[in-house]
């Protein structure tokens, strides 16, 4: 069977289609999660959604991945990238940095703002410790598992097959802030609240220096737990539920600008400590090579997940 005909019988996507995804996997990744996510976003501007469903948004990053994955056309690559939630024996250390490393920044930014002028701390009014416990279950499903498929199953060991830890994290970081700006037109989002309090451009830059620095901290625990997608989830659950929970915006603007400055100050730290390489000082960083295919002929797939040593 010819090229022409595998294409016009549906039997595989063009190869023209397949080498712009293996060579260009970020673009993809990029463009069709935005789509995805524009979905939602439309549904709810539009009244189909009520605001709260803006949280299906990030399913988009995932189902783009797999959508991917299944264009490149690699043997077993879907069973590679969903395999990543099942990697689990980490060690305890690497757990606890998962679940509870936001704390620290958050904390930090919280006094920090107090000493620069900003309101005494009160943490009177929080709510009993383990509210957080639905909360981080909810958000490492529907953020954590929603999302990092895509950013961190998908894309950075792409990424990190051409590029050092720091600048795939970073050009992650960057497209991942990217993807959040419609968030701040829906109404009911923390984003839109932000930018209600603080202005548009201000609460982007905020709220981008965070995401971007997060990036870095997300590539370590990868790095460092085997290319574990099932520990980024629950940092990303664990993240958004000490952040909703501690709040270091509080109704002041100025909190969420002084952390976003603590968290540079601990990304430099991180950097520092554990090299721009790998992000870690014991693993190479996780890596997925694969074989650019050629637009004038088909290449078996092939590919290989690079484990540290």
């Amino acid at each position: 069977m010819t090229v022409s005909n595998e294409v016009r019988s549906g039997a595989r996507p063009p190869t023209e289609l397949v080498a712009f995804v293996r060579k260009h996997p970020a673009v993809s990744l990029f463009v069709l999660a935005m789509l995805f996510g524009a979905v939602v976003s439309l549904a709810i501007a539009t009244g189909l959604l009520p605001p709260e469903a803006a949280q299906l948004g990030a399913l988009s990053a995932s189902l783009a991945a797999i959508v991917l994955v299944l264009i490149e056309g690699r043997k077993g690559g879907l069973r590679e990238l969903l395999g990543r939630i099942l990697i689990w024996r980490v060690g305890l250390q690497w757990w606890a940095v998962a679940l509870f490393f936001t704390v620290l920044p958050s904390v930090a930014a919280l006094y920090l703002f107090r000493l620069l002028g900003g309101p005494p701390v009160d943490w009177s009014g929080l709510q009993p410790l383990y509210t957080v416990v639905p909360m981080f279950i909810l958000l490492t499903i529907a953020a954590g598992v929603g999302e990092e498929f895509g950013w961190r199953g998908f894309l950075l060991p792409r990424l990190q097959a051409r590029h050092n830890a720091l600048a795939s994290s970073l050009i992650i970081g960057v497209m991942w802030a990217i993807w959040h700006i419609p968030l701040f037109f829906v109404e009911g989002t923390f984003q839109h609240t932000l930018q209600s309090q603080g202005g548009l451009l201000p609460a982007v830059f905020a709220f981008s220096v965070f995401v971007t620095a997060s990036s870095i901290w997300f590539t370590w625990v990868f790095n460092n737990t085997r290319g574990s997608v099932l520990l980024a989830a629950v940092m990303h659950g664990a993240s958004n539920a000490w952040g909703g929970y501690i709040d270091v915006y509080r109704g002041y603007f100025g909190g969420v600008l002084t952390f976003g400055a603590v968290s540079v100050l601990v990304t430099i730290l991180i950097v520092l400590l554990v090299g721009p390489r790998d992000l870690s000082r014991t693993n190479k960083r996780n890596v997925l090579e694969l074989e650019e295919v050629q637009p004038d002929r088909v290449q078996a797939p092939e590919g290989g997940v690079v484990q540290p040593g």
